[in-house]
């Protein structure tokens, strides 16, 4: 279950979602918990860096995902690192930018305070940077992305983009580049292993 609090400054998420499902702060803070405790087996968290401060939001994103790890030891508990991309909307965020620099400094402090994390990386950055961010310690990257809202259905009723992808590359080409860089790319890690030892295989 992937579920990004976007920002951890209440004043800046009530301006973000004046209305809707996702108004209630609180309730998107205590999702990640929700879905613990109904035995999903890997939570990602993360906040939408530059929405708000993003050193603030990296701070709170990283003691949520300590939080999780240390209250329900038995989930894999990941950490994206999104940064504000052009979007589909009009609200203008007067935090500052997340630059390269900042953002390997971010990477970084998730890879020593949380060294069991995973780290995510989207396509939201270019090819170069994440091929250059990858032995930072990241652990997943998206690949073939789509970002409008009902983009993987099968119907022609899709959305508008919901922000500008930089990485366009398919699948195959990003398994080749990580293949190329000496990792292993695996797929399947989604397989609930307690309920496998619980049936015992």
């Amino acid at each position: 279950m992937t579920l990004f609090q976007e920002t951890y400054d209440e004043i800046i998420y009530a301006l973000v979602h004046p209305a809707g499902p996702k108004r209630d702060y609180h309730n998107r803070l205590e999702a990640p918990d929700r879905a613990c405790e109904a035995g999903i087996s890997s939570v990602n968290i993360g906040a939408l860096l530059g929405l708000s401060d993003w050193r603030r939001d990296a701070f709170y994103s990283a003691l949520h995902a300590d939080y999780l790890q240390r209250t329900y030891p038995g989930v894999e508990v990941s950490i994206s690192v999104p940064r504000l991309r052009p979007y589909a909307g009009s609200f203008k965020s007067s935090a500052a930018p997340v630059t390269d620099e900042a953002l390997v400094q971010i990477i970084l402090a998730y890879r020593l305070f949380l060294p069991r994390a995973g780290i995510t990386l989207s396509t939201r950055e270019s090819p170069q940077m994440r091929e250059n961010l990858l032995p930072l310690g990241i652990t997943r990257v998206s690949a073939g992305s789509l970002t409008s809202v009902g983009g993987y259905s099968e119907t022609d009723n899709v959305g508008s983009a919901q922000f500008e992808i930089a990485d366009e590359r398919s699948v195959p080409e990003v398994v080749q580049m990580i293949r190329a860089k000496g990792y292993l790319p695996a797929f399947c890690d989604w397989v609930n292993m307690r309920e496998k030892n619980a049936v015992g295989l």
